[in-house]
């Protein structure tokens, strides 16, 4: 028995011996799963009362947004190494949305209501707090062929914001694809390829991809060699092809064909060249090319999702690419001279111009900066006086306040822009398709002195009269006009209007400084200058009516129209076909004075637009603890604008702001960061004045019962009627707003 038992031990040790190493290696391939998350939990505060959702801002219809409640989000991240060569990513989130902590869970709710507010409870996604995956994807590193591949959710930013950028729709990494990377000749050569599902949420015409979307794509290259240190080049090409059912292919037998919808090619070149640390110089030059079905071969109902737009046949259409077929260039030129003197001071430069028809459908939507310039202020960023939609009909509040946003804007290249569910302390982003000029941006830091300033003349590639075709009705356009050029500043979407002729001038300093006291005093300011001029309609022949058309003394208007285009044969072409343009009828006033409702559009000068916009800002911020830091700042902005007078009306549809708008900000901000739960805070008091100057040539009419409901002015206050019924108040406004953002992120 003991010899049996003596040589069963010596078999299993030797099995054991033998078997070990395995062992050993099969646990270190063994999957290895990680689970971490965060919790993050917001609180809105604002005077203005709207619960819409838990966002300040949305364009979208029945989103909503809002400036109160409290809401609480949850994302768990996963992330398995299966193997040295194979890893597994992925995240479970809600996201916030009508989620209110009021909500209760989400439970109750009307199934009929419009779901703004929560009030369809746990009937719809918006409000009962729903969980969904997101950012799922699994990289293979194989070690030879390739460098790695990526098959599933990413954001794509490894790409060109002109081409196909960091792709953002609420999280970065909704957008689906396959990546695979690579390199040769000892990293000199490195190569990026992908396919990537389009978004048929807004990659096409019409903010959508039509009805069959599962195929649809976009397909990208990118290459960059470097010769040396000195020197590289670089490549990238986009092709992304949106595809219908073919209409006519009714045979089945054989499968069914496909007809393009939409498609956009864009081909990149780059270079760059560096010399030490001094001087760094980049170049980059790219062409587009789109073609959106126009020939109405899915028809001309707007209500089917594959119907494309021959042409918008409105001044006011929205769309993320123009209609029919455009070709443009873009480029720019970066120069970077880093402290050449040896003295502090060093030079960033850029010159630039991207076309008025340049299309890059994946380019990025927001969060990429494509343009050296701090463009305009985010704080008058949408239509009208106080950041309004269409704000001279009823029914029509503000979107993100009369603050707008606090953060400094960025340009992106398309029109495609992406500022939804954002809040006031976010990043705007703007539109700079069509911008062309020069910025100029020296840098000085000394010890606990940080300067940098600004200087950028922009001008436009759509200074046009008549969207550049005088053959054509100004309301048969291929350009979605969206906002217009209707705001104190630049509306963020906006691209292009009927008539332009535009030029901007930027300048600004903001500088740092630490008071050695205490734990260093944070003093920081910043002034900014802009000057934009537009004379819009430079033209008489592009008048809507004859000279003497209106001859005043309470003489109603003949209507005898001006023609800016007569072919001979009978194709004649006048402003005054639109309904923005034609003219005003009599009106009498209380005071028993009879005359025009709005000043007739009998001169050119009568649409030109004049802004001298000024903003400084001045702060301090200290450490008060080492978890605890609070800063306070104060910000003046000042508009002086006259944009036109009462014959203009910013195209009916939207508030006028001629005059003088006077708007100060008081901001308190902290950061509280205890053991892995971070606490974020900022308060704003936000006041000041708008007084308008519409010019002459109207009579003023007083506001009545049903006008004071409708547009929140008191009964009797003085105003105009525009052309589609809105009102314009014509009285000094003041307004006095508060809002709050604070937030507790814990992650585990």
């Amino acid at each position: 028995m003991k010899t049996k038992s003596l040589r069963k031990g010596a078999v299993a040790l030797t099995a054991a011996a033998t078997l070990l190493p395995a062992t050993v290696s099969l646990a270190q391939e063994a999957p290895k799963l990680q689970i971490g998350g965060t919790t993050y939990t917001k609180w809105l505060y604002g005077n203005t009362r709207q619960q819409g959702a838990m966002y300040n801002f949305t364009t979208i219809p029945n989103e909503g947004s809002g400036d109160n409640g409290i809401g609480t989000e949850l994302e768990l991240l996963l992330n398995a190494r299966l193997s040295s060569a194979v890893e597994v990513r992925g995240r479970i989130h809600s996201r916030f949305s009508q989620n209110f902590w009021s909500n209760f869970g989400g439970f109750g709710g009307n199934p009929n209501a419009p779901c703004v507010n929560g009030d369809c409870g746990e009937f719809d996604a918006r409000s009962n707090q729903y969980i969904k995956l997101r950012g799922l994807a699994v990289t293979l590193t194989p070690g030879y062929l390739i460098d790695s591949a990526t098959i599933g959710a990413n954001d794509f930013g490894q790409f060109d914001p002109y081409v196909v950028g960091r792709i953002r729709y609420i999280d970065r990494d909704n957008a689906y694809g396959v990546l695979v990377q690579g390199s040769a000749l000892e990293r000199k050569l490195t190569y990026d390829v992908a396919g990537i599902s389009l978004p048929r949420l807004w990659a096409g015409p019409n903010y959508t991809t039509g009805a069959f979307h599962t195929t649809d794509a976009s397909y990208v290259f990118q290459g960059k060699y470097a010769f040396n240190d000195m020197f590289d080049v670089g490549g990238i090409f986009q092709y992304a092809i949106d595809n219908e059912l073919n209409t006519g292919d009714f045979n089945l037998d054989n499968g069914r064909e496909l007809f393009p919808r939409f498609r956009n090619g864009v081909g990149g070149v780059k270079a760059g060249f560096h010399w030490g640390s001094v001087l760094d110089v980049r170049g980059a030059f790219y062409r587009s090319y789109m073609h959106a079905e126009n020939t109405n071969y899915f028809g001309v109902d707007d209500k089917d999702p594959r119907w494309v737009p021959k042409s918008f046949n409105d001044i006011n259409k929205y769309s993320p690419v123009p209609a029919g077929k455009h070709e443009d260039n873009t480029w720019k030129v970066d120069l970077t001279l880093n402290d050449p003197l040896e003295i502090g001071l060093s030079l960033n430069a850029q010159a630039f111009s991207i076309g008025a028809d340049y299309v890059a459908i994946m380019a990025a939507r927001r969060e990429s900066d494509v343009l050296l310039t701090e463009g305009h202020d985010a704080s008058f960023a949408f239509p009208g006086p106080n950041n309004a939609k269409y704000g001279v009909f009823a029914g029509n509040p503000t979107n993100i306040g009369y603050g707008g946003w606090t953060s400094e804007s960025q340009q992106v290249a398309t029109l495609n822009v992406d500022n939804e569910f954002t809040d006031f302390d976010e990043p705007m982003a703007e539109t700079a398709i069509g911008w062309k000029g020069v910025t100029f941006n020296p840098v000085y830091s000394n010890g606990a002195l940080d300067v940098a300033g600004e200087y950028s003349f922009i001008t436009y590639n759509q200074n046009w009269q008549a969207w550049g075709d005088d053959s054509r009705s100004v309301t048969d356009t291929d350009y979605p006009g969206t906002e217009l050029g209707s705001g104190v500043l630049h509306n963020f979407r906006s691209a292009y209007q009927p008539f332009q002729e535009k030029q901007t001038q930027i300048v600004a300093l903001k500088a740092r400084y630490v008071l050695d006291f205490g734990r260093g005093i944070d003093v920081f300011g910043k002034f900014k200058y802009i000057h934009d001029t537009d004379k819009r309609l430079n033209d008489k022949k592009y008048l809507p009516y004859q000279d003497g058309d209106c001859p005043g003394g309470g003489v109603a208007c003949a209507g005898n129209k001006r023609y800016y285009y007569d072919d001979g044969a009978g194709t004649q072409r006048s402003t005054a076909d639109a309904v923005y343009f034609q003219n005003p009828g009599l009106v009498t006033n209380t005071d028993g004075v009879s005359g025009y409702q709005f000043k007739p559009f009998d001169d050119i000068s009568d649409d030109d637009r004049v802004l001298n916009y000024t903003s400084f800002n001045l702060g301090a911020g200290y450490q008060l603890t080492d978890d605890l830091y609070a800063s306070l700042s104060y910000t003046k902005f000042m508009a002086d604008l006259q944009d036109g007078n009462t014959a203009f009306q910013s195209y009916n549809l939207h508030q006028m702001v001629s005059g003088k708008h006077d708007k100060n900000l008081v901001s308190l901000k902290a950061k509280y960061i205890l053991a892995g739960v971070e606490f974020g805070l900022e308060g704003q008091y936000i006041f000041g004045t708008y007084t308008p100057d519409y010019g002459t040539g109207f009579v003023p009419q007083a506001a009545d019962e049903k006008i004071s409901k409708d547009h929140g002015v008191a009964v009797g206050s003085l105003g105009f009627a525009n052309r589609y019924g809105g009102w314009n108040p014509l009285d000094t406004r003041s307004f006095e707003h508060m809002r709050l953002k604070a937030f507790m992120k814990a992650q585990f």
